[in-house]
């Protein structure tokens, strides 16, 4: 939660968003030499888009 104030009060998760989806993710790597997600697991998110029928 600490980096909360810097993603506008948003932690890992799907957020709905004006209508829009937002999807925070933990992260993968390391920043300037250290893990920035304090203890959380790294994380790959796999997004599929699809077209959404017209019926």
């Amino acid at each position: 939660r600490l980096a909360a104030p810097a993603n506008a009060g948003f932690v890992s998760g799907r957020y709905d968003v004006d209508g829009m989806t937002l999807y925070v993710n933990n992260g993968t790597a390391l920043w300037p030499g250290f893990a920035v997600r304090l203890g959380r697991p790294s994380e790959l998110t796999r997004i599929t888009l699809r077209v959404a029928d017209d019926a």
